[in-house]
């Protein structure tokens, strides 16, 4: 099993077609099938990409071919490390619905170089590949920004599941069940942050490290505190400065460090 999370939300487990609340009520439907997405769930016409990171070849190709199985025409971009993706993406080349990457082969700190490929991202969803997460690792990479953490042992049936929720770009986020534990992020190199400067950010500022910490995006924000998403952008840049932090997942690592109380 594994569980679907929307960001800020209460769980929501995913079963069958269908998700249910924590209180068992039947919610939306979610409209996946064996093939993935139904025709019902997206506009017709539209042409699915992916990109797909990996660094082998049989893997990527594989993983491919399986992503056009689920989405009839999809087109994939392949390439086999971060930075070689990063450049397809700066170059304009390609145009990703979700990226998909595996996260196995990385360098010994994996956990900040998946971290520093979601901040590069500009909101694509990333569905972050492994053989084995930790707790921490899989709470680390969500509050990054990624939208599911998936085991390479998982089912086709859990990987459209995961494909499905990014998307609806709605915020959902997808785990393991048993990933759902008592634990802390994996502690990044604070960079220079100063988290004593936290107690100096204004009211608005602070509500806005609240909706970080949940995970919100800045659309979402501004929906929630009724501004416009400009004036969120705004904020965001006056908290970069004060905090120390370099862009805008070093306020949301730090946020999720921090703990700010609604009053």
């Amino acid at each position: 099993m594994s569980m679907a999370l929307r960001r800020g939300s209460p769980f929501r487990v995913v079963s069958g077609e269908y998700m249910a609340t924590a209180q068992g009520q039947p919610a939306e439907r979610l409209s996946v099938t064996a093939k993935g997405v139904s025709e019902g769930a997206m506009p017709t016409g539209r042409r699915r990409g992916f990109l797909v990171v990996d660094p082998q070849a049989l893997v990527r190709h594989g993983l491919a071919l399986t992503l056009s199985s689920l989405h009839d025409g999809a087109q994939s971009w392949q390439c086999g490390t971060p930075a070689e993706a990063l450049d397809l993406l700066q170059q304009g080349t390609v145009n990703p619905d979700v990226v998909l990457m595996d996260a196995d082969g990385l360098p010994d700190d994996r956990t900040a170089s998946v971290v520093d490929f979601l901040s590069a991202l500009s909101g694509i969803p990333a569905i972050i590949m492994s053989a084995a997460f930790s707790a921490a690792e899989t709470r680390t990479f969500l509050a990054a920004g990624a939208v599911c953490c998936l085991l390479k042992s998982d089912p086709t049936a859990v990987l459209a599941d995961a494909v499905a929720l990014a998307l609806t770009r709605e915020g959902y986020v997808q785990l393991p069940y048993g990933l759902i534990a008592q634990s802390s992020p994996v502690k990044l190199p604070d960079g220079g942050l100063d988290q004593t400067a936290v107690a100096r950010l204004t009211n608005r500022q602070r509500d806005i490290f609240r909706l970080l910490q949940q995970g919100c995006s800045n659309k979402e924000i501004a929906r929630q505190l009724g501004v416009l998403e400009g004036t969120v952008k705004v904020h965001v840049r006056a908290m970069m400065q004060k905090l120390g932090a370099r862009n805008r997942t070093q306020i949301a690592i730090l946020a999720a460090r921090c703990d700010i109380s609604a009053n």
